[in-house]
C-alpha cells in the first residue's frame, strides 16, 4: 500500500525532459553573409521569436542558440542597412542545424532565403562602378530620393546644380549619358521641363524598388545603344515571391509605399508596386522665399515576373510619372510661369534559358507630353514624343569565353511647337513667331562580344554597327578592354569609337542658310583612351589611378547666342535653337581613387579628378572650353554603422565649376555681354550632406527614424540660370542661387 502511494506521489510531480521524452531539444546556429561579397557581416541582431531570445553575431558573422525546443522556429535577422529576414527552420532533437543567411543591402520584409548574387564579371567591363541597393539609398538623399543623385556622389561625377539629377563625366554632357532601365534604354524617364533650361529634374523612379545601379565611363561594351559619354544601367529588383509585404515612409519633403507579393499559386511569379510623392518644392518655397523656381513631382513604378515554364520567364516593368515646374518670378513675355510634364515606360521581356545559353527579348514603349504657359497663361511650347523598341539578346558560354549577341530596332517620333511672344505698348501679347517640329526616324543596331580571361589576361572585344534612316547615316563602334592581375596590382587599358545620332529634335531644328539647302546634321563621333592600375594596399583598402584621353568631331553646337562681334556691335539671340555639326575637340585628365570596403569600421571613398575639355569651331575661328569642362573635381562618402541599429553617414562634393555658358564677362553676379565664349566661370561648388538612421525592429516590422541635412555648411552656391539681355548690354538672371540648408527628417515603416 505504501509503495502504491509513494508511485502515485512521484507520477504527479515534474519530470525532467529526458524521463519525459517529450521535451527533447535540439540547437541552432549560423553565418550571416553579404549577399553579394560573401563577406560575414557582425552585429547582426538575431531573434528567436518563439522564446523571445536574442543574440548579436560576433565579427566572423557567427550565431548560435543552445537547448531550443525541438519543432518549428522562427529566426529574424536584422541590423541597418541590410533587408529585415525572417527563417523558418524545422528543429530535431538531439539535432544541430547550422544555417547560412545571406543579407542583401536595402530595405524589405522577406521569409525566403535571399539569393546570392554573384561578384561582377570577371572579364573587364571598363571603368564601370557599381551602387548596390543599400548604398543606393545612403547616397540617393532624404529629400529628393532620386537615384540618379546616389550616382553623382561618386568619384568623376562632376554636378553643380542642386535642382537637376544631370551630371557630366570626363566633359561630356548629360546628354551624352543615357539611361538603362532593365535594358531599356530611354532619355524621358525624368521629371523635368522641356522648351527650357532653367528648370529641375529628377529620375522618375523609387530607390526602393532598384537592385543595383552602375555607372560606365569611358571606353566600355556598348550593348545598350550609341552614344559618346557614359552609360547609367537600372536594374528593378522583383516583388517577393513567399508573401506579402509592405512598406511607407513619410518625410518632411516626400511620401512613398511599396507593396510587393506572389504572383499567382506555387510561388511562379511576384508583383511589386510603388508610388511616390515628392513636395520638396513647398519646403524650399517656405525656407528660401528667394529661390526662383521650384519642381514637384508624381511617379509610379510596376514589375510582374512570372514562370511560365521551368526555362522561361515573363515580365513586365512599367514606370510613369508627371511634373510640374513653378517660377512665381517670371515677368517676361517668353519666360515660363507654368509647366507640366508626363512620361510613361512599359516593357515586357521574355527570359528564355537553355542549356547553353540565354536567350532575351524585348518590347517597349516610351512616351512623353509637356505644355509650358507663361504670365498670362499663353502656350508658349508643347510636344510629345514616342519610341518603339524591340530588342533581342543572346549568351552563350563557350568554355572560358562568354558570346554575346543582340540586335534592336527602335522607332521614334517627335511632334513639338515653340512660339515667341512680344508684349506691345498696350499691354497685349502678340504672337511673333512660332517653331513647329515634326519627325520620325527609325535606329536600327547589331552587336557581337566575346569575352574572356586566357593566360591571366581579361579581354572584351566587340563592334556595334547602327543606322540612322533620318540622317542615312551609319556608324561602325569597335572597343577593346585589357586587363592584367600581377600580385596585389591589376594593370588595365582600353580604347573604343563611339558614335551618337543627333536627337530628332535638332535634327528638325538644323540651321539653315537662306538661299541654300536645309542643313544637314551628322553623326557625333569620339575616340577613347584609358590606361591605369588598381593596387590593394590591405585586405579593405585600395587605390586606382586612371589616364584618359577623348578626341571628338561634329559635335552638335547651339547656334544662335547673345554676343557681341570684336568689333563691337550685338548680335541678338535668334528667337529659336538652331543646331549644326560644327565643333571638333578633346578632353584629357586623370582620376585618383582611394576606397575601403569592409564589414566594420568606416566605409566610402575620396576620389578626385583633373580635366580638361576644349573645342574648336573652324567655321568660326572659335576656341573655347566645354560647356562642362570642370578642371578639379572631389567626391567623399564616408560611411559608418555604429552598431546593429544606428549608423551614419556623410557625403562632400566639391568643383571648381563650370563656365557661365554663352558670351560673358564681369562677374557673376554682375555679368555683361563679351565677344568670346565660356571665358567666366561660376564660382566654386560646395556641398556637405549628413545623414543619420536609427532602426527599432518588432517581432513582424522594423521603424526606421531618419534625418538628414543638405548644405548643412549653409554655403550659397550659384548654378545656371535662362537669363536675358538689357540694351545696355548687362546680362540679368543668369546665375541664381541654388538650395540653401535643408533639414528633413521622417520614417520608414516595414511589415
Amino acid at each position: 500500500m505504501h509503495s502504491l502511494l509513494l508511485w502515485l506521489v512521484l507520477s504527479a510531480l515534474p519530470q525532467s525532459p529526458a524521463a519525459a521524452g517529450t521535451a527533447r531539444t535540439g540547437s541552432v546556429s549560423g553565418t550571416v553573409l553579404h549577399s553579394t561579397t560573401s563577406a560575414p557581416i557582425g552585429d547582426v541582431r538575431v531573434k528567436l521569436l518563439e522564446s523571445s531570445r536574442e543574440v548579436r553575431t560576433a565579427a566572423d558573422g557567427r550565431f548560435v542558440f543552445d537547448n531550443v525546443p525541438a519543432g518549428p522556429a522562427t529566426l529574424t535577422f536584422s541590423t541597418i542597412g541590410f533587408i529585415f529576414v525572417r527563417r523558418h527552420v524545422e528543429v530535431m532533437a538531439d539535432g544541430t542545424i547550422d544555417l547560412q543567411v545571406p543579407l542583401a543591402e536595402g530595405t524589405g520584409t522577406y521569409e525566403e532565403a535571399v539569393t546570392v548574387v554573384a561578384r561582377s564579371s570577371t572579364t573587364p567591363e571598363g571603368n564601370t562602378r557599381e551602387l548596390g541597393a543599400g548604398a543606393l539609398q545612403d547616397l540617393r538623399g532624404v529629400a529628393a530620393d532620386d537615384p540618379v543623385r546616389a550616382v553623382q556622389a561618386l568619384p568623376g561625377v562632376a554636378t553643380g546644380d542642386d535642382f537637376r539629377s544631370e551630371f557630366s563625366v570626363r566633359g561630356a554632357s548629360f546628354r551624352q549619358t543615357t539611361m538603362v532601365i532593365d535594358g531599356v534604354p530611354t532619355p524621358l524617364l525624368f521629371h523635368a521641363v522641356r522648351g527650357t533650361e532653367d528648370s529641375g529634374s529628377i529620375a522618375m523612379i523609387n530607390s526602393d524598388v532598384l537592385s543595383r545601379a552602375s555607372l560606365s565611363i569611358g571606353p566600355h561594351p556598348q550593348r545598350h545603344g550609341n552614344w559618346l559619354g557614359g552609360t547609367l544601367e537600372f536594374d528593378m529588383r522583383e516583388g517577393s515571391r513567399t508573401r506579402a509585404a509592405v512598406r511607407g515612409s513619410v518625410s518632411g519633403t516626400s511620401a512613398a509605399f511599396v507593396a510587393e507579393g506572389p504572383l499567382g499559386p506555387g510561388q511562379h511569379g511576384s508583383w511589386l508596386v510603388s508610388l511616390r510623392k515628392s513636395y520638396v518644392d513647398w519646403l524650399v518655397r517656405k525656407i528660401e522665399p528667394t529661390i526662383e523656381s521650384t519642381i514637384g513631382f508624381a511617379d509610379t513604378q510596376l514589375k510582374l515576373a512570372y514562370d511560365v515554364t521551368r526555362g522561361q520567364q515573363l515580365e513586365l516593368t512599367a514606370v510613369g510619372g508627371d511634373a510640374t515646374y513653378r517660377k512665381p518670378t517670371a515677368t517676361g513675355s517668353n519666360e515660363i510661369l507654368r509647366a507640366t510634364s508626363t512620361s510613361v515606360m512599359a516593357t515586357l521581356a521574355l527570359r528564355s534559358t537553355m542549356s547553353r545559353g540565354l536567350i532575351l527579348n524585348r518590347l517597349s514603349m516610351a512616351s512623353n507630353r509637356f505644355r509650358d504657359t507663361g504670365l498670362r497663361l499663353q502656350e508658349q511650347s508643347r510636344g510629345r514624343s514616342t519610341s518603339w523598341i524591340w530588342r533581342s539578346d543572346a549568351t552563350v558560354p563557350v568554355r572560358a569565353w562568354t558570346l554575346e549577341s543582340g540586335f534592336s530596332h527602335d522607332r521614334q517620333d517627335e511632334h513639338q511647337t515653340l512660339r515667341d511672344w512680344q508684349t506691345l505698348s498696350n499691354g497685349t501679347l502678340r504672337l511673333r513667331a512660332e517653331q513647329a517640329v515634326s519627325e520620325t526616324r527609325t535606329l536600327s543596331a547589331a552587336y557581337v562580344q566575346a569575352a574572356g580571361r586566357a593566360a591571366g589576361v581579361g579581354v572584351s572585344a566587340g563592334v556595334r554597327a547602327s543606322s540612322d534612316s533620318r540622317l542615312d547615316a551609319q556608324g561602325i563602334t569597335p572597343w577593346l578592354l585589357l586587363d592584367r592581375a600581377l600580385g596585389a596590382t591589376t594593370f588595365s587599358v582600353s580604347a573604343s569609337h563611339a558614335v551618337q545620332f543627333p536627337d530628332l529634335e535638332q535634327v528638325g531644328q538644323a540651321v539653315t542658310v537662306a538661299g541654300q539647302p536645309p542643313a544637314r546634321l551628322l553623326p557625333e563621333r569620339a575616340t577613347m583612351v584609358d590606361a591605369g592600375f588598381e593596387r590593394a594596399l590591405t585586405p579593405t583598402l585600395r587605390w586606382r589611378v586612371t589616364g584618359f584621353g577623348r578626341r571628338e568631331s561634329d559635335i552638335l553646337r547651339r547656334t544662335g547666342e547673345n554676343r557681341l562681334r570684336s568689333d563691337g556691335p550685338r548680335i541678338v539671340a535668334s528667337r529659336f535653337p538652331g543646331f549644326s555639326s560644327s565643333l571638333d575637340g578633346w578632353t584629357r585628365g586623370a582620376d585618383l581613387v582611394l576606397e575601403r570596403r569592409a564589414a566594420t569600421g568606416p566605409t566610402g571613398w575620396i576620389g578626385y579628378t583633373w580635366a580638361h575639355t576644349r573645342y574648336r569651331d573652324a567655321a568660326a575661328g572659335e576656341a573655347f572650353d566645354g560647356d562642362y569642362d570642370q578642371r578639379h573635381t572631389l567626391n567623399v562618402f564616408v560611411q559608418q554603422r555604429i552598431s546593429y541599429r544606428l549608423k551614419v553617414h556623410a557625403k562632400f562634393r566639391y568643383g571648381s565649376n563650370f563656365p557661365i555658358t554663352g558670351y560673358f564677362a564681369g562677374s557673376p553676379s554682375a555679368l555683361v555681354l563679351a565677344s568670346t565664349r565660356n571665358d567666366l566661370r561660376l564660382p566654386a561648388y560646395a556641398r556637405l550632406d549628413v545623414n543619420a538612421n536609427r532602426t527599432f525592429t518588432f517581432t513582424r516590422s522594423r521603424l526606421t527614424l531618419f534625418v538628414e541635412v543638405m548644405n548643412a555648411t549653409r554655403r550659397r552656391n550659384l548654378g545656371m540660370g535662362e537669363g536675358f539681355i538689357r540694351n545696355n548690354i548687362d546680362a540679368i538672371g543668369y546665375t541664381e542661387r541654388l538650395l540653401p540648408m535643408v533639414p528633413s527628417a521622417g520614417m520608414l515603416i516595414e511589415f
